[in-house]
């Protein structure tokens, strides 16, 4: 029963939305529909102007956006980044993973401060991944970054035995991931208990179905 609005413009009224978990679930629908509020409210960035969001018992969640890279330490370097997590972690462990995202050699001793925006992006992931919640929330993970990176994150993914809901325009990699779809229109949410194909498929029906209606009433 969640209302959020900015300003006039109303977002959700009497919104209700579960996530179970091992669902991995992506959301879909028209740019402004209200998939990244949605995010933000599950993550906890946005507060419930009215009705309620409630973590389940021992629900850890984990945010990523791509504005979130704001969060890192220009000072630091990217090992001692990557190493700022409550996680009692080995460098060799550490090493690996940043590894895993091209950061080689002697690229963990450079500063966050001259780092691009693509590499910012892939070291925050790197940090999500080497504390990972078991509720995890990504907002466009794949903007910046190369494809043997997005490769890498849905390796890293694809072991994640949490819940995941992520928003997405690389249907690549929605395909690779997403198990369940809700389309997001007009603050109203539609749930497909399925991958991206089977909601592919009720889409097309739909529209076919539409546009015979449309035709037998010309």
């Amino acid at each position: 029963n969640v209302r959020h609005s900015y300003e006039r413009n109303v977002v959700y009224e009497r919104l209700d939305f579960e996530a179970e978990r091992g669902q991995r679930i992506v959301l879909v629908g028209p740019n402004g529909a209200g998939k990244s509020t949605l995010l933000k409210l599950l993550a906890g960035v946005l507060v419930p102007q009215s009705g309620e969001c409630r973590l389940g018992y021992h629900v850890k969640t984990g945010y990523y956006s791509q504005y979130r890279i704001e969060n890192l330490h220009p000072g630091y370097t990217v090992l001692e980044e990557a190493f700022d997590t409550p996680q009692r972690l080995t460098e060799t462990f550490v090493r690996s993973v940043l590894g895993t995202f091209l950061f080689r050699g002697d690229d963990v001793f450079k500063k966050v401060s001259v780092l691009s925006g693509g590499e910012k992006s892939r070291l925050a992931l790197v940090k999500l991944l080497l504390d990972p919640p078991n509720l995890l929330l990504m907002d466009e993970p794949t903007t910046h970054l190369d494809l043997s990176s997005v490769d890498a994150l849905l390796f890293a993914l694809s072991q994640f035995a949490g819940t995941l809901v992520f928003i997405s325009h690389d249907v690549y990699f929605i395909r690779s991931l997403a198990n369940h779809v809700v389309h997001i229109q007009d603050g109203r949410l539609t749930h497909y208990p399925g991958d991206y194909p089977y909601y592919a498929g009720k889409m097309d029906a739909l529209r076919v179905a539409r546009e015979a209606r449309e035709n037998a009433a010309v």
